[in-house]
């Protein structure tokens, strides 16, 4: 059913999706679909909730082995090349649902706070990010803890991803090496990237750390 839902959301958005084709699609009753997500805004944050973590039980993104390696080692480049690998990984799964999902967070009370909530947690875990690159003691001195969270919301947002890979077309590689060389000049004030903190990443050879 949520494959179902999904293909159509994307497809044809939110409004002219309805139970009836997602239960057709998905070859269930119409009834078993309300009886499992009661309605389609819950089906559609439940759609986004499972693309985003790329899992049919996801976790939060605090307890994921990656983010857990990303606030253990004592390298705070590898700390941000991490965070940067795999949670652009997120927005890579998700970006073909944002169209449905702000058209429905605009109608929709339970979507919208649905959405706001997914903001707010971002908002929790970058700010627990940099306060880890705060505690290795590699943020910039003129830097406190809140304006750098500030700036990793910006530059690690929905928007700045939008506008690059999906208006401009760079490619998701090109863009992770962007978002990496930015964020260790904006939080660490390095401009020299360190290639043992992006071993093993897929956007490395990108990177010019010459």
């Amino acid at each position: 059913m949520r494959d179902a839902a999904r293909e159509l959301f994307v497809s044809q958005g939110y409004a002219d999706t309805t139970m009836k084709q997602i239960a057709a699609d998905a070859g269930v009753a119409v009834q078993t679909v309300y009886y499992t997500f009661k309605t389609k805004g819950a089906l559609l944050c439940e759609v986004a909730e499972v693309t985003a973590a790329g899992e049919d039980d996801p976790v939060p993104v605090s307890r994921r082995a990656w983010m857990r390696e990303a606030m253990a080692v004592p390298s705070t480049q590898r700390t941000i090349a991490l965070v940067v690998e795999h949670g652009s990984g997120i927005y890579e799964r998700v970006a073909v649902l944002w169209p449905a999902v702000n058209a429905a967070a605009a109608a929709d009370p339970e979507v919208d706070e649905y959405w706001r909530g997914v903001a707010a947690n971002r908002r929790s875990g970058q700010h627990a990010f940099v306060a880890r690159i705060a505690e290795l003691g590699g943020l910039r001195s003129e830097l406190d803890v809140g304006r750098a969270t500030d700036i990793v919301v910006v530059l690690c947002g929905h928007d700045v991803y939008r506008g690059l890979v999906l208006d401009a077309g760079w490619t998701v590689p090109d863009y992770k090496a962007w978002l990496f060389t930015t964020l260790i000049q904006q939080l660490l004030g390095h401009r020299q990237p360190d290639p043992e903190a992006l071993r093993g990443l897929s956007y490395a050879p990108l990177v010019d750390a010459s």
